[in-house]
């Protein structure tokens, strides 16, 4: 298959490398010292899992310099995803598919404001995994999972063969018949790492401190509600096991939104917490914890972007 990975960082780097250890035709979209050191020394990846190290990786600078691609994934940061649709209207096939593996809940969306929903499907990954040095992707920890299907949840033809590819190289994932569901479960676990970049806090401070973990509480209270608001179907136990999932998280783990934050980045606060609010403000509905969270945290951000 003819793949094309836009995003060479830790998900795009990690996943476009296993789908070329498979045999597909991989192609990186990498930029600066990163593309450069890929196209001279190749792309490493160091992964309990195995390394790999692949040589003469093919590399672009940009979309728009791809041909044609069987599947697209977009591991860029979800405020990436809207210029990367501009560049995919101007390059993609009448077969091409798009799968976004971004946080957050907004990026099918808004694909499918510039491709039409048959070239768009929802999807999602859990993996942590970083650039450790120009050309070299370090994957730590839990084992990488990609889920992601139809927007119209059929379990379609072109879903299941995409899912073969996947199993031939490898990667764990599942075909989802309610992605819109799978990725709210997601977003209600990962924004509850905004507290975290608040408090500059690690999730077992956040957890363990009585105070703190009630607020969690109340978030993932608001977070239910805008998701009943837009339609998604959650059980509302969805709540309790995203708490408990939070709690079995390392005592020194914390969310790649707060790394960001931390260090002065651009981060995904506008597609995390700042998306509970604009969401819950659509649909009239209060949500101060995720309010306050946002609000208080954008000063900084708009700095880090001004930087």
């Amino acid at each position: 298959m003819n793949i094309a990975i836009v995003g060479t960082g830790g998900v795009g780097g990690y996943f476009g490398a296993r789908l070329a250890q498979a045999g597909n035709n991989v192609t990186f979209v990498a930029r600066g010292a990163h593309g450069n050191a890929i196209v001279e020394n190749g792309l490493q990846l160091l992964s309990p899992k195995g390394d790999y190290l692949l040589t003469k990786a093919q590399v672009v600078d940009s979309p728009l310099k791809l041909h044609s691609p069987d599947l697209v994934l977009i591991g860029t940061k979800a405020w990436q995803v809207k210029e990367v649709a501009r560049s995919l209207k101007e390059i993609i096939a009448e077969n091409t598919l798009v799968i976004p593996l971004q946080n957050g809940v907004m990026a099918a969306q808004e694909l499918t404001e510039e491709l039409s929903m048959h070239h768009v499907m929802g999807g999602l990954c859990n993996i942590f995994s970083k650039i450790k040095e120009p050309g070299v992707i370090e994957h730590m920890s839990a084992e990488p999972h990609i889920i992601f299907g139809e927007l119209d949840h059929r379990i379609s033809q072109r879903a299941s063969h995409i899912s073969e590819v996947f199993q031939q190289a490898g990667i764990k994932h599942r075909l989802s018949s309610y992605i819109q569901g799978d990725t709210w479960k997601k977003f209600l676990l990962i924004c509850l790492g905004g507290l975290g970049a608040l408090t500059r806090a690690n999730y077992g401070v956040l957890c363990e401190t009585t105070e703190l973990k009630e607020m969690m509480r109340q978030m993932l209270d608001e977070m239910y509600q805008v998701a009943l608001a837009e339609g998604v179907e959650l059980p509302e136990e969805i709540k309790d096991k995203t708490l408990k999932t939070t709690m079995s998280f390392a005592p020194s783990a914390n969310s790649s939104m707060a790394r960001d934050i931390w260090a002065g980045r651009p981060s995904e606060l506008s597609y995390q917490n700042g998306s509970v609010v604009a969401l819950a403000q659509k649909h009239g509905i209060k949500v101060p914890i995720n309010y306050f969270i946002y609000h208080t945290l954008l000063p900084q951000e708009r700095e880090a972007r001004r930087q």
